[in-house]
């Protein structure tokens, strides 16, 4: 049997799932509003918090442990159900060192800082990801893009003549990148050219 949540829906069907069906050491399938995926074996629930965490094993056979907030999964399924284990037990079988579920938190925590705040542009939020391949000492303040070590910042609507800082290399160089990013998203939105025959 395999149970998935979708939609708006999603958020009561999911905790309640979670909550009352599937047991720990179980592998899912979750999905977070951005469309991530992430599979692999429900290991710990924390029910004041709403957070859960999947351990998945990727390439060199290193475990990668991801904290989610179950209210915002768009869509979660139950892969295989852990044999042996009854409902309502919390702890999982194999015991988590606390180190590596509060650097697995923190990593999530970081995730969630580099998307930006609310009420900032698709436009800002996909010229931060655009910089970060390059710079990655950055952050948000507000609604502006800053380097960590006060290179630069980038005051919205994002562009080349927004970028201002103290080391002039720098703000050269990012003022480069955001009229670079700028260029390449105009080509995206405009429509194919269409030749006609005569």
């Amino acid at each position: 049997m395999s149970m998935v949540a979708h939609g708006a829906m999603a958020t009561a069907k999911v905790e309640n799932e979670l909550q009352h069906y599937v047991p720990l050491g179980s592998i899912v399938l979750c999905v977070d509003p951005y469309s991530n995926k992430v599979e692999g074996e429900l290991v710990a629930m924390d029910e004041p918090t709403g957070m859960i965490i999947i351990k998945s094993v990727h390439s060199e056979n290193k475990e990668e442990l991801t904290v989610l907030n179950r209210d915002l999964l768009t869509e979660f399924e139950v892969k295989k159900y852990a044999p042996n284990n009854t409902r309502g037990v919390f702890m999982p079988e194999r015991i988590v060192g606390e180190h590596v579920v509060r650097k697995a938190i923190e990593e999530k925590e970081e995730a969630i800082s580099r998307v930006g705040p609310r009420g900032v542009s698709d436009a800002g939020r996909e010229l931060f990801k655009a910089i970060n391949k390059i710079y990655c000492n950055l952050e948000w303040r507000g609604s502006v893009i800053q380097g960590l070590d006060g290179d630069f910042v980038i005051h919205p609507p994002y562009k080349a003549d927004n970028v201002t800082g103290s080391i002039e290399n720098a703000v050269l160089r990012i003022k480069k990148v955001v009229e670079k990013f700028h260029a390449e998203s105009s080509k995206k939105q405009q429509p194919p050219k269409t030749e006609t025959t005569s």
